[in-house]
């Protein structure tokens, strides 16, 4: 009896080291065949679609607060991942700046 549980126990470990998996970066092939964030901006996006795109911003700077006339205007930051790929999708090797008008999406650089 021993025996069988000693056996099942090594057996639930293996099983669960084994589907524990590791995310790894996507290879410079790939990227190439399947840039990241191949037509993932377009204006008028709203802040919800952006991050479900990108997720979260590293940063967000208000520029303008909200007045009668025109909604609050604001800049999200996404710093570099890799810096030393010289591939640049989505943010990948190069910091980009998302400028929102509202919940709009107005401009990138």
């Amino acid at each position: 009896m021993n025996k069988l549980l000693i056996l099942l126990m090594c057996l639930a470990a293996v099983i669960s080291f084994i589907s524990c998996a590791e995310i790894a970066p996507p290879t410079p092939v790939e990227i190439l065949r399947h840039p990241l964030g191949t037509d993932a901006l377009r204006k008028g996006m709203s802040k919800e679609e952006v991050m479900e795109n990108w997720g979260q911003p590293s940063s967000v700077n208000r520029l303008e607060e909200a007045t009668a006339w025109s909604d609050a205007k604001e800049e999200w930051i996404y710093n570099a991942k890799y810096p030393a790929v010289k591939i640049n999708a989505n943010y990948l090797a190069k910091t980009r700046h998302l400028f929102f008008e509202g919940d709009s999406l107005i401009r990138w650089e």
